[in-house]
C-alpha cells in the first residue's frame, strides 16, 4: 500500500486487544508502528477505551452540551503520537482503518485542544476493497434518489427528506443541482431500488450517484440489519446479501446513506454492522458508501447533503474534501461560502424551506450552534475518496 499513498495522504491502520492498541501510519516514504500498553496512567485496556468511547458519542448526541474535553483525549490516544509525523509531511489527507468499537468513532471530531481533527485533515475510512486506490474520479454521472417521508412502525416520519432530495434532484420547474427522477413513499419499492442500482449504465462512465434517505437499521447481523422502503416494508441486509443479481452495485460510484442508524449506542456492539454493510456493497462494486452514524433528524441533514454534492460537483473536489469543505463550513458558521465555490449555494432555498437558520444564534455560553459535531460529524466516508 505505501506506494499507492497519495502524496498529501497517510494512512493509520488500527488494531484495538483487550490489553493493548497499536497503530500503524503509513505514508508515501515511510511507516512507523506505535504501541499503547499505558493510558491515563494505568495499564490500557480496551474497556476503559470503550467507555471513553461511549462517553465521546454521548456528548457528540447532546447538540447543547460540549465534546470537545472529550474529544482531546480520544485525539491525544489516537493521533497524538502521530501529529508531529502528520505535520512534518504536510498531510491534509488521513485514511484510517478502524477496529472494535474504534468503528462508530468519527474521527473528524476529534479535538486537539485548537480546533477539530477535519480543520486540519480530510478524512476517510479505508475499506477492504481496494477502491480507495485504485478508484478514479468521476463526474458528470447519473443520479438516482429513493426517499421514505411518512412514518412507519417504530420509525419516525423524515419531513426533510423531500427537501433534501428536491434539492439534489431537480423536480419539474422546481430548483435541483442535477437532473433525475426521485421516487418517493410508495414508488420506494424493492424494483425501485433495483433499478436506481442500474442507473450508471445510463452514464458514459459507466457508474452513477444512488441517494437513499429512509431510515436504515443496522443490527447486530445481516439478518437484523434492514433498509425501510418507501412502502413499509423492511428489506434486509441477509436478502441484499443472498440475491446478488438483483442487487448488483457495480454501476455505482457513490452510495449515500443518509439516515442511517447504527448500534453505537449498546456497549457490546463493535460496529461490526458498519463492517458488514461495507463489504457486501463494496465487494459488489460500490466504489463508496457516504453514511451516517446516527440520524439528525431535522433539515440541517438537507443542507449537508446538497452542499456536499454541490462541492463535488461544481466544485470540482473530491468526495472527501467536498466532505471536509462542508463540515469546515458548519464549524465556521459559513455554510455556502463562496470561498469554496463562488455560485450562489442551494442551500440557502433549502434553508428558507425549511426554516433552518444557516447562522449560530449565539443564544446560549458557549454555543456550537450548527458548528456542532452533531450535525456535522456523523457522516463518515468510506471506500473511494476521489
Amino acid at each position: 500500500m505505501q506506494t499507492e499513498i497519495e502524496e498529501n495522504a497517510a494512512a493509520i491502520h488500527f488494531v484495538v486487544l483487550p490489553d493493548r492498541l497499536s497503530a500503524i501510519l503509513t505514508t508515501r516514504t515511510d511507516r512507523r508502528s506505535h504501541t499503547v500498553t499505558t493510558w491515563q496512567g494505568e495499564p490500557f485496556r480496551e474497556t476503559v477505551l470503550n467507555a471513553e468511547i461511549d462517553a465521546f458519542l454521548q456528548a457528540l448526541n447532546a447538540p447543547r452540551g460540549d465534546p470537545r474535553t472529550q474529544g482531546r483525549k480520544l485525539h491525544d490516544l489516537l493521533i497524538g503520537p502521530f501529529a508531529a509525523d502528520l505535520d512534518a509531511l504536510d498531510v491534509d489527507l488521513l485514511l484510517v482503518s478502524l477496529d472494535r468499537r474504534l468503528r462508530y468513532l468519527p474521527f473528524a471530531a476529534l479535538h486537539d485542544g485548537r480546533g477539530f481533527l477535519v480543520e486540519r485533515f480530510d478524512v476517510s475510512v479505508l475499506s477492504d476493497a481496494g477502491f480507495e486506490i485504485a478508484g478514479d474520479r468521476v463526474t458528470g454521472i447519473p443520479f438516482a434518489g429513493l426517499g421514505m417521508t411518512r412514518a412507519a412502525a417504530g420509525f419516525s416520519a423524515l419531513p426533510g427528506v423531500r427537501i433534501e432530495l428536491e434539492g439534489i434532484l431537480r423536480q419539474g420547474d422546481g430548483e435541483g443541482l442535477f437532473d433525475g427522477r426521485v421516487r418517493f413513499d410508495d414508488e420506494f419499492d424493492r424494483t425501485a431500488l433495483e433499478d436506481a442500482l442500474r442507473i450508471g449504465t445510463a452514464g458514459t462512465a459507466g457508474v452513477g450517484v444512488v441517494h437513499v434517505s429512509s431510515h436504515f437499521a443496522l443490527g447486530e447481523t445481516d439478518s437484523t440489519s434492514f433498509l425501510l422502503l418507501g412502502t413499509g416494508e423492511r428489506l434486509p441486509l441477509a436478502d441484499i446479501k443472498a440475491n446478488r443479481r438483483a442487487f448488483e452495485f457495480g454501476r455505482v460510484d457513490l452510495l449515500t446513506l443518509s439516515a442511517c442508524q447504527t448500534g453505537f449506542a449498546s456497549p457490546g456492539r463493535d460496529g461490526r454492522e458498519l463492517e458488514s454493510l461495507a463489504r457486501i456493497t463494496g465487494n459488489r462494486g460500490a466504489r463508496a458508501i457516504l453514511a451516517s452514524l446516527w440520524p439528525v433528524a431535522d433539515n440541517t441533514t438537507a443542507i449537508m447533503m446538497q452542499r456536499f454534492y454541490e462541492l463535488r460537483d461544481r466544485g470540482g473536489y473530491s468526495k472527501a474534501h467536498a466532505l471536509g469543505l462542508v463540515q469546515r463550513e458548519f464549524i465556521s458558521d459559513d455554510i455556502g461560502s463562496t470561498t469554496n465555490w463562488a455560485g450562489k449555494s442551494i442551500v440557502f432555498e433549502t434553508a428558507e424551506r425549511g426554516a433552518v437558520s444557516l447562522k449560530s444564534n449565539g443564544t446560549q455560553a458557549n454555543a456550537l450552534g450548527l458548528g456542532h459535531p452533531f450535525y456535522w460529524a456523523p457522516f463518515i466516508l468510506t471506500g473511494n475518496w476521489r
